[in-house]
């Protein structure tokens, strides 16, 4: 076993945490430091050592090995049920959904791919679907990674909620999350162009700008006129970009993140 130590400001620890899980951390340890935090991080193997000492070269990593942690009773410790925005609760699948008055459950297993409700992305992605989904719309969510916005929209009462993603290995972990929050999957491996035209009322995507702009025209297409497209996953340096595409849409701030929300007609 093998850890990675992260030293970094209290601000940073959401966005960090969720890079640490996309990097197939095992489970990570926060300890206060003067008013900073180190983050501790484990891994099963040495592998991929000098990529993740460069990917964090700006919070002072080292590399240690370890004996006896149990790294998953540390992780289960560190994740714990989240209120988001005005309707949701995320919560980790060893955890008994907690009974919150106008909170819908999102159960989740937080190992299994990107999307686990700690980066500032997702969480404004499921702060738009509050306002724009309505019961039995049709939603498509585009690069659905762990599948917790799709999961998300059946629980504001979708009729139909599509997940696409390129990587085989999202969707699998996007299948085992639909069987943990006891609902039935549409999932697709591909992108938006295997969808046909003006198909889903809500379309919403949580990539990275540059995809974002790659496959626009794709977004644009799929979404039913009068429909609503969300677009995340880009950080506020990038929202001018986006504005001038979208001038009419709705803005959601997070930290530096930024999420658009447009009505298409």
């Amino acid at each position: 076993m093998y850890s990675l130590w992260l030293v970094c400001e209290p601000e940073e620890v959401d966005i960090l945490s969720a890079e640490l899980c996309e990097a197939d951390t095992i489970g990570i340890q926060e300890i206060d430091e003067d008013g900073r935090v180190a983050l501790a991080a484990g891994f099963k193997t040495n592998e991929h050592r000098a990529s993740l000492l460069k990917q964090f070269a700006a919070y002072t990593p080292r590399w240690m090995a370890e004996n006896a942690v149990d790294w998953e009773a540390i992780s289960r410790a560190a994740w714990s049920p989240r209120e988001i925005g005005n309707r949701f609760v995320v919560v980790p699948h060893w955890h008994v959904a907690p009974k919150i008055s106008g909170r819908l459950p999102l159960v989740h297993n937080p190992g299994l791919a990107c999307g686990t409700g700690e980066h500032p992305c997702t969480q404004l992605g499921l702060i738009a679907l509050e306002k724009f989904v309505s019961v039995g719309s049709v939603l498509v969510d585009v690069g659905t990674g762990s599948g917790l916005l799709a999961i998300a929209a059946l629980r504001l009462g979708a009729a139909r909620s599509i997940g696409l993603d390129i990587d085989c290995a999202s969707l699998a972990a996007a299948r085992e999350n639909f069987r943990l929050n006891e609902l039935i999957d549409e999932l697709v491996c591909g992108s938006a162009d295997c969808l046909a035209d003006a198909c889903s009322d809500v379309v919403i995507a949580n990539i990275s700008g540059t995809v974002l702009l790659a496959i626009w025209e794709e977004l644009l297409r799929i979404t039913r006129r009068p429909g609503y497209l969300i677009v995340t996953g880009f950080p506020e340096s990038e929202l001018r970009i986006f504005q001038q595409l979208l001038p009419e849409a709705y803005v959601f701030e997070l930290e530096e993140w930024r999420c658009l929300a447009a009505k298409l007609s």
